[in-house]
């Protein structure tokens, strides 16, 4: 089914055109990548569309209610133990098919009663599955940005291309063969995540975090069974005398790291903390070194933010981390507490400004905005009535 675009106006102009990115939990769950995500891609194409962000907070920009139960809010709901053990057999994240479940009807009926030119789920198979309801029923073309690029050997993004989206993101050329892959005929575009060079910079306010420094940054989900390895970056500092470990994030396991911790670096080295997405910029200038231990990280929106802000950042030797740090920082083998923990003394022992921030205006948001306008200009213009 074609569709005709919701506005009218000069075609010259993306201005009149409606685009609607969906994630529930942006606004209110501020330690993942794909929340934080979807509010500067909010912010980022209002200069070219009219946008509305259904997600979780009236505090964001665009914002319309997604209804339903945020994933840091569906936690708090599966505390109890008979629940959660049941639970996790259908899923290891069940506070996110909370999510999914309990916001589809209500995204749907806003997406069908108030209709877009475009749809931009970010919020993984739940989102997608809202999208492709409203595609059905009104034609409006699907955009999506593969987040968990190949975790678990690709798993999430074969799970993902089962909706046909009409275009696909990805963050790497492995990750568009994978996709052609699995789906011949997918359309797919390679596009990086993008940083406000304007709001992370070395510049600015700082906030007073009563750690004593130097002070070494984690910004990361906190699962166990997720893929960013927090228990590595823990043991490493644990290695430093008088250095002091700043996780920021939440997650079903915050207090089995923050027991880990206080085990082996002492509440007066370590503290586990949330900050919303806006004070984030002040975090960043506040410390001495970023580090995330993950394992086939998609991409890491917290790389290029700590490179704005002037950091040098130590993570795993990998193709990916070796194109986004490039020369702002360290990589080694985090397996390894003893080098890895060699490595952060050897980032705080120089000053990494300047090739921090040539790194990071490599993926400033103003190229990144201007590709995913084009994109979607294309998408609207081809799925429209001659």
């Amino acid at each position: 089914m074609t569709r005709t675009p919701v506005s009218r106006g000069s075609d010259s102009s993306a201005s009149k055109y409606r685009i609607a990115i969906v994630h529930p939990s942006a606004g209110v769950n501020w330690s993942g990548g794909t929340e934080n995500f979807a509010i500067e891609m909010a912010r980022h194409l209002d200069r070219y569309f009219d946008v509305e962000l259904l997600g979780g907070d009236a505090q964001i920009p665009h914002y319309y209610p997604a209804g339903g139960v945020p994933r840091n809010r569906a936690r708090k709901l599966i505390q109890f133990p008979p629940l959660n053990r049941a639970l996790r057999k259908i899923s290891t994240n069940p506070d996110i098919v909370i999510e999914h479940l309990t916001s589809f009807f209500p995204c749907a009926a806003r997406l069908l009663h108030h209709p877009a030119d475009l749809i931009f789920p970010c919020n993984s198979y739940g989102g997608l599955a809202v999208a492709a309801l409203v595609r059905q029923v009104l034609g409006t073309p699907v955009l999506y940005k593969a987040h968990n690029g190949l975790l678990s050997n690709g798993k999430p993004l074969r799970r993902d291309l089962k909706f046909r989206p009409d275009h696909l993101v990805v963050f790497s050329e492995e990750m568009r063969q994978f996709a052609h892959a699995v789906q011949p005929a997918q359309s797919v575009s390679i596009i990086p995540n993008g940083v406000d060079l304007q709001r992370f910079t070395p510049l600015g306010d700082r906030l007073d975090l009563a750690l004593p420094g130097p002070i070494v940054l984690c910004v990361a989900s906190l699962n166990r069974q997720g893929h960013k390895r927090v228990d590595l970056a823990i043991q490493a500092v644990s290695k430093l005398r008088d250095v002091s470990l700043l996780i920021c994030g939440d997650g079903a396991d915050r207090e089995y790291y923050r027991s880990m911790g206080n085990r082996l670096i002492g509440p007066a080295r370590f503290s586990i903390r949330t900050y919303p997405f806006d004070q984030m910029p002040m975090v960043y200038r506040s410390v001495d070194v970023f580090t995330l231990s993950s394992i086939q990280e998609p991409f890491g929106n917290v790389y290029t933010q700590a490179m704005a802000s002037g950091l040098p950042v130590v993570t795993t030797d990998d193709a990916l981390r070796q194109f986004i740090v490039a020369e702002a920082g360290i990589l080694c083998d985090v397996t390894d507490a003893s080098s890895y923990a060699e490595n952060i003394k050897k980032a705080l022992a120089s000053d990494w400004t300047s090739k921090a921030l040539a790194s990071a205006k490599r993926f400033r948001w103003e190229i990144i905005a201007k590709r995913y306008r084009d994109l979607m200009l294309q998408m609207i213009h081809s799925c429209a009535k001659p």
